[in-house]
């Protein structure tokens, strides 16, 4: 086995554009694992050192049903993004078409013309309410996408 890595040119801080970031997280009944939603909890707020103060991050999640946790929130105000994602329960179904759909809605809403649009999604891929079929729902990320030019970064996958 061989590992390979490859690193880009950093651009300083300064002239790195702006970051519009949505997590998107699963908190269903499947996340209920150490390795799962409290992993990506953590990593979420790991990533929130990496970004800078005029970065902005939004939370989406879902579960039974999706909902807005945290609208668009200013990394100067990294306090109040960590009391909404340590904030963050497990349980329910998995209504992941939905989180989709309203990630993007957010991402919209503060689409930054000049900057880095991202949505972040961690699940175990589970979705079992609503499109369950993965081709199904991969069709969604790609129509969504192409719609707004905002992508989804997978982060957390089982299999």
């Amino acid at each position: 086995m061989i590992h390979i890595g490859i690193k880009g040119y950093e651009l300083p801080v300064r002239q790195q554009p702006d970051v519009n970031l949505v997590l998107l997280l699963d908190v269903s009944g499947s996340m209920d694992e150490p390795d799962k939603l409290p992993l990506a909890q953590k990593s979420m707020a790991l990533l929130l050192d990496t970004l800078k103060p005029t970065d902005t991050v939004a939370i989406v999640v879902y579960a039974g049903a999706a909902g807005e946790v945290l609208p668009p929130t200013a990394i100067k105000d990294k306090e109040t993004i960590l009391q909404a994602l340590n904030s963050l329960q497990p349980g329910g179904s998995t209504a992941g078409a939905e989180g989709i759909k309203l990630a993007y809605a957010l991402a919209e809403r503060n689409f930054r013309k000049d900057g880095v649009n991202r949505i972040l999604l961690a699940t175990d891929g589970d979705f079992n309410v609503g499109i369950t079929n993965q081709k199904r729902a991969q069709g969604l990320v790609e129509r969504e996408r192409e719609k707004r030019s905002i992508p989804v970064v997978p982060r957390i996958r089982r299999r």
